[in-house]
C-alpha cells in the first residue's frame, strides 16, 4: 500500500496491514544449517585436548553436534575421566588454544561448504523485513571464520554464541537480551523461530516454547529429532516461498 494510501487509511486498514507483516526474529544455528563445516575443528579440539592432558578423547560427531564449544570440551575431558575439581582453567585453555588454531587453519581448509539452500532463505526472511540472526554453541570468533570464510558474517544482525552462555539451552533467552541491545526491538518467544539440524536444536526450541524448523541434513539423526517434537522437520530448505508463509503464520 502506497504511502499516501496509508495516511488516509482507516484505523482497521492500518491493522491489517501491521497484521500482514507481523515481527519476527529468525535465529540460524551455522554448523550443519549454514554450512558444512567438515571435521577440522573436531580434529583440533582433539588434538588441543591431548596436548594439554596427554589423551586424546576421540570425538564423535554425536560429542560436538548441537552443544557449545565450552560443553564440548567438558564432554572430552569427561570421557577421558577428569571431573573432579575446578577444571574451568584447563577448559579455558583448551579454548584459547583451540581458537588460535582455528584462525590460522581454517580460512586454508578444503572440505568446508556453503549449502546451497541457506542463504536464499536468509535473503527471503529479510525481503519481508523480519531480522535474523545467529544462534551457534560456536564461540564467536570461531563463528566468525567460519562465516567470514564465505563472506556471509555480515548478514546477520546479531548473535548469540557459546561465549555467551555454558550451556546451549540458555542461549534462547541471551537472543532476546542480545536482539534488545542490538535491535532495540523487545521480542517474545512466540515471535522467535529457531533454525537448526540436530535433535538438540529442536529440543531446546520445544521446551522454551519457540517454534523451529529443523532441516535434516544427516537421515540417521531424524528418529531422534522427532522424538523431541520440532515443529516442522524438513530435508532441505528448497521451498523457500513455503517456508515463508509457514513463518507468516502463528
Amino acid at each position: 500500500m502506497p504511502q499516501s494510501d496509508l495516511e488516509t487509511s482507516s484505523p482497521q486498514a492500518l491493522r491489517q496491514v501491521n497484521e500482514s507483516v507481523k515481527k519476527r526474529l529468525i535465529l540460524f544455528d551455522i554448523d550443519g544449517t549454514l554450512l558444512d563445516p567438515g571435521t577440522l575443528a573436531r580434529k583440533l579440539i582433539d588434538e588441543v585436548v591431548k596436548e594439554v592432558t596427554g589423551q586424546s578423547p576421540e570425538l564423535q560427531v554425536t560429542d560436538v553436534a548441537g552443544f557449545s564449544d565450552p560443553v564440548i570440551i567438558r564432554t572430552a575431558l569427561a570421557k577421558l575421566g577428569q571431573t573432579d575439581g575446578d577444571i574451568s582453567a584447563t577448559v579455558d585453555d583448551i579454548l584459547h588454544r583451540y581458537l588460535r588454531r582455528l584462525q590460522e587453519k581454517y580460512p586454508e581448509y578444503e572440505k568446508p561448504r556453503l549449502y546451497d539452500d541457506a542463504m536464499p532463505l536468509v535473503a527471503a526472511c529479510k525481503l519481508c523485513g523480519w531480522h535474523v540472526g545467529l544462534l551457534s554453541g560456536n564461540l564467536r570468533e570461531a563463528a566468525k571464520v567460519k562465516l567470514r570464510r564465505f563472506g556471509i558474517w555480515e548478514k546477520f544482525a546479531f548473535g548469540v554464541f557459546g561465549d555467551d552462555a555454558v550451556s546451549r539451552d540458555d542461549l534462547l533467552w541471551v537472543a532476546r537480551e542480545h536482539a534488545w541491545d542490538a535491535l532495540a526491538e523487545a521480542y517474545t518467544y512466540d515471535r522467535m523461530i529457531l533454525v537448526g539440524d540436530t535433535p538438540n536444536d529442536a529440543r531446546i526450541a520445544t521446551e522454551n516454547g519457540v517454534r523451529s524448523l529443523i532441516v535434516c541434513r544427516r537421515p540417521e539423526w531424524k528418529r531422534e529429532i522427532v522424538q523431541h517434537n520440532p515443529t516442522w522437520l524438513v530435508d532441505s530448505f528448497k521451498n523457500v516461498d513455503k517456508i515463508v508463509d509457514w513463518f507468516k503464520g502463528d
